[in-house]
């Protein structure tokens, strides 16, 4: 029988501050979110706290994701019960693959996704230098039904989600404030764009990448991996990653062609 040390749960404070951020460091690309977030006071923090110091941290995000950190194996079903006594809101969650697949048994019906993702990264300067990169800017206001229309399909397509269960009042607030800050990049002309990306979190642990989607009229013409390639070459910070489907090979290979590689994986579970 396995044995798992003892952890007590609480909301991080600022005692454990300095700890969180280090487990962060150490669980690699998987621990950007956190480092990125906890610099910048974003979010809740739930502490997995035990005899030999800070073992674990559950990090619920302002978008509705949760990240879990672990230093070694606990206890997955207690772990599933302290997400769940927390009570901060949480649709998406990623992290190891026991206490993850133990908070899906806690839903109260089938989860919309349940699966295995890789972490691609590479460093700014090695990234690939590909010549259609050169034509990727930042997304504007005649780009807006169309990075709607993206994300709605990316959410049916990637995460099972029926176009008619997303708010559009609420999505419409949120691709306006990515084109207002600068955090959506695309590829293609104005109200036109072929491909766009999302920078999901960036800070001074790096950035994370996430919703690329291609337009399928526009698939196969490396359009993803130039779009991928000019955001992790013009980042600030030690390191660019992003995560993506174990199955989604068409996905991995344009990642790998912009200079990526698989580094890590985790598990992810989206709620009904």
């Amino acid at each position: 029988m396995s044995s798992f040390p003892p952890f007590a749960a609480r909301p991080l404070d600022a005692s454990l501050r300095s700890e969180a951020l280090a487990l962060a460091a150490e669980a690699g690309l998987h621990g950007v979110y956190l480092q990125n977030d906890l610099r910048a006071g974003l979010g809740e923090t739930l502490a997995l706290w035990g005899r030999e110091g800070l073992l674990g941290c559950a990090w619920f995000g302002p978008r509705g994701n949760m990240v879990l950190v672990e230093r070694e194996p606990l206890d997955p079903t207690l772990v599933a019960d302290a997400v769940q006594l927390a009570r901060w809101p949480w649709r998406i969650a990623l992290g190891p693959k026991a206490p993850i697949d133990a908070l899906a048994t806690r839903l109260s019906g089938p989860p919309l996704v349940l699966r295995d993702q890789i972490y691609y990264g590479t460093e700014p300067q090695r990234v690939a230098r590909l010549p259609a990169a050169v034509d990727s800017r930042r997304a504007v206001r005649a780009d807006r039904d169309r990075l709607m229309a993206a994300a709605l399909e990316l959410n049916r397509s990637d995460l099972n989600v029926a176009p008619e269960r997303v708010d559009r009042r609420w999505l419409r607030e949120s691709v306006t404030a990515r084109i207002n800050d600068g955090t959506s990049l695309v590829i293609g002309p104005e109200g036109g764009f072929y491909c766009k990306l999302d920078l999901g979190s960036y800070g001074p642990a790096g950035v994370v990448l996430e919703g690329v989607y291609t337009f399928p009229a526009a698939r196969g013409k490396g359009h993803a991996a130039a779009l991928v390639s000019a955001a992790a070459s013009a980042a600030n910070g030690p390191v660019v990653c992003l995560h993506v489907s174990a199955t989604n090979l068409p996905a991995r290979r344009a990642y790998e062609h912009a200079g990526m590689e698989p580094r890590q994986s985790c598990r992810l579970l989206l709620c009904n």
